[in-house]
């Protein structure tokens, strides 16, 4: 062989080395990826003040819909954006939402291509054309600075398997899947947890009288002269009115009135003697106010105001009326007065507290939360799915307001001033009072000299009492502005208070749960019971504790069946 030969040869050999040198060495990428290990995901991400911006977008497998949850700081205030505004109690929160994701060190590599996604659970639910039933859909999870740029972009799958504390996740934009330690619990797209849920903000403690109205009002359309109108149909039940007296416990009835169907008018009737109010389902009431909470909200229509008054262009708005309508309210012309009134399909309840300041609650409409968080109101819901008011995912629209009931606050009993002697200018100025005792000592003081030492004495004594009159008449009415001044701070803090509550409620139909909607809007039969049967002399209760005396005689023909 010659010596090119051989030096070809030698090339030839060196060559193949080198090629299944290559072909068998790991990948540049597979040494970067399994080089991460150890490190953190996120790991320009360190100070959770940065972040200013949440948005987390889930998929419904069943739908093959989105849901997507973002609160934001905006000017200075925590809002929803993905409910349009609505203001977030978010500090704490996204101070955790962000320390969740902040130093999660990477502890294995689980997947590297695209094909690993269904399999852990991270496919991206904004990816284009996913479909009803798609499996392995993850959460997509961002946070942003002020500038709007992703602190951390990641998309969460499924837990671990024997390690319920591990996550699979990926970075958006990327295949390669990791396993990170991880809680999702403060990643929540619960709206709830995101704001001040209880709604009313009030103690049931405070509640000092209750008016039911009991009514039902349905919007049906009906051909007018005009082409197709709206019509309110009205079932007015009863009216009634209820005090609590604290200091007692105890309920009394101030107004009871009841509809007659065949006159159209309101009549006022009278607990029967062997009716009582229903102590324990007022109490309930009192304390389903405490604990109204906010499941979801909705923005009202533009042109109605905080205090559910229409404005004088609002019934010109065919979209602001059919938003009403849609959530079960309609505005009316006013039963008083100019101008509109929001009715509301299932009746109002006034509750108004010792500080003066009224809660208006009209509850509208039910809704059906087929997703169990929040999810739209179904108008085709079911007559069996309307009757199930305990099932949680039932819920009902409600309009709230406050006002203020300058009456509702105690006014202060002042004490009666003592009178000065006759002759004596009614004064509670001390200069002046004491030059008034000084001039009838002058006066007197020439006949003085002329009288006796007990005469002396006895003016004296006058000049005493007189001093003693005043100093009293000035402690009085120390004491009687006192009184006045803390009335009108009472005044002033309810006014301010309902100013307050007024901001809050203003732009928003709220939704809570049917089931605490049931608590609180009460019909006449649930008010109104018969009193408990008492065993009469020589008589014995039955086993359940009811006496087996005859039935209680029926209500008056007189009073119609309008109960709840």
């Amino acid at each position: 062989m010659s010596e090119l030969n051989k030096t070809m040869a030698f090339v030839a050999v060196a060559l193949v080395s080198l090629i299944a040198a290559w072909a068998t060495q790991p990948s540049t990428a597979e040494l970067d990826v399994q080089s991460l290990v150890g490190e953190e995901l996120a790991k320009n991400f360190t100070d959770p003040a940065e972040a200013k911006r949440l948005r987390i977008v889930e998929f419904n497998e069943d739908t093959a819909t989105l849901r997507e949850f973002e609160v934001a700081e905006e000017n200075g205030l925590w809002v929803i954006p993905s409910k349009t505004g609505y203001p977030a109690d978010a500090e704490r929160q996204m101070a955790e939402a962000a320390t969740s994701l902040m130093g999660r060190k990477i502890l294995a590599v689980a997947g590297e291509s695209a094909g690993d996604h269904e399999q852990f659970g991270v496919i991206d639910p904004l990816s284009p054309k996913l479909e009803a039933g798609q499996k392995g859909v993850g959460r997509h999870v961002i946070i942003s600075d002020i500038h709007d740029e992703p602190l951390v972009d990641v998309i969460i799958g499924r837990a671990v398997k024997d390690a319920p504390n591990q996550r699979y996740v990926r970075e958006g934009g990327r295949d390669v899947v990791y396993v990170i330690e991880l809680d999702t619990d403060r990643l929540t797209t619960n709206f709830e947890n995101w704001i001040e849920k209880d709604l009313l903000k009030l103690n049931a403690w405070d509640v000092k009288q209750v008016e039911i109205r009991d009514y039902s009002a349905e919007l049906q359309p009906v051909m007018t002269p005009q082409g197709l109108a709206i019509q309110v149909a009205w079932e007015p039940r009863a009216e009634m009115t209820l005090a609590y007296d604290d200091a007692e416990s105890k309920w009394t009835p101030r107004l009871l009135r009841a509809f007659d169907k065949e006159t159209k008018e309101y009549n006022e009737f009278s607990l029967a003697a062997d009716e009582e109010l229903n102590a324990d389902k007022l109490n309930e009431l009192k304390n389903a106010l405490d604990d109204l909470e906010i499941v979801d909200v909705a923005r009202k229509p533009a042109g109605l105001s905080a205090d559910l008054k229409a404005g004088g262009d609002f019934l010109q708005d065919a979209e602001a009326r059919k938003d009403l309508r849609s959530l079960g309210f309609a505005a009316v012309p006013a039963r008083t007065g100019e101008g509109q009134e929001l009715i509301s399909s299932e009746g109002e309840v006034i509750a108004t507290m010792n500080n003066g300041v009224e809660y208006v609650l009209r509850f509208g409409d039910l809704r059906m939360d087929t997703s169990g968080t929040g999810g739209e109101q179904a108008a085709d819901a079911t007559a069996a799915e309307k009757a199930a008011a305990n099932d949680k995912n039932v819920q009902r629209y409600l309009f709230v307001m406050a006002r203020f009931n300058e009456d509702a606050v105690p006014k202060p009993e002042l004490a009666e001033l003592p009178a000065l002697p006759d002759g004596t200018e009614e004064t509670t100025d001390d200069a002046a009072a004491k030059t008034a005792t000084n001039e009838q000592n002058d006066a007197n003081e020439q006949s003085e000299a002329n009288e006796s030492g007990g005469a002396a004495t006895s003016e004296d004594a006058e000049s005493s009492d007189l001093e003693k009159t005043i100093a009293e008449r000035k402690r009085i009415e120390t004491d009687n502005q006192r009184k006045l001044d803390e009335y009108k701070e009472k005044l002033d803090k309810g006014r301010e208070t309902v100013k307050d509550l007024n901001l809050r409620f203003g732009d928003w139909y709220f939704v809570v749960s049917n089931d605490t909607f049931q608590k609180i809007r009460l019909g006449r039969n649930d008010v109104i019971k018969k009193k408990d049967a008492k065993p009469a002399e020589g008589e014995s209760a039955s086993a359940d504790g009811a006496s087996k005396s005859a039935p209680a005689a029926p209500a008056l023909p007189s009073l119609p069946d309008v109960g709840g």
